[in-house]
């Protein structure tokens, strides 16, 4: 854990918080081996989105590169709805890879963005008897769980 990484991004985003006008705290923490960055607020001007969310994330890496701290992974979220997202698509990774198992049949799950097929391959990695994989192209890429022999 770092914790001054954890200083230095929480610090950041409430100046940002503060400039925009926008009244709100920062929670921030150290979470699988990176800085985790909730904005918690009624918000009029921050956007809920994932484009925004990755634009505050990259800032908050270059503010970290620009004091020195070099490399560490930050997510940046809003109100935890990308916490309640990841938590989510964990549990409907697993239901699907029981489903794989208890059926002995590869299970299709539908069409999803990049990060969200790399949150589902993430989630069955340490799965015992399942293997994952990507099929498709484009806005129709899938994330295929299969058992293994």
């Amino acid at each position: 854990m770092d914790q001054r990484a954890i200083e230095l991004v929480r610090e950041f985003l409430e100046g940002l918080l503060a400039r925009a006008g926008e009244p709100g705290r920062v929670e921030a923490s150290w979470e699988a081996q990176g800085v985790y960055a909730n904005l918690v607020g009624n918000f009029r001007r921050i956007p809920d989105d994932d484009r925004f969310r990755g634009d505050l994330a990259r800032l908050a890496r270059l503010h970290l590169r620009a004091n020195g701290v070099k490399e560490v992974p930050v997510v940046v979220d809003v109100n935890g709805r990308w916490a309640l997202h990841l938590r989510e698509l964990t549990e409907l990774a697993r239901r699907a890879a029981q489903r794989a198992l208890e059926e002995r049949r590869r299970v299709k799950l539908d069409p999803m963005p990049p990060d969200d097929r790399r949150i589902v391959h993430l989630a069955l990695a340490d799965f015992p008897g399942v293997k994952t994989y990507s099929v498709g192209k484009g806005a129709g890429r899938r994330v295929v769980i299969e058992p293994t022999p």
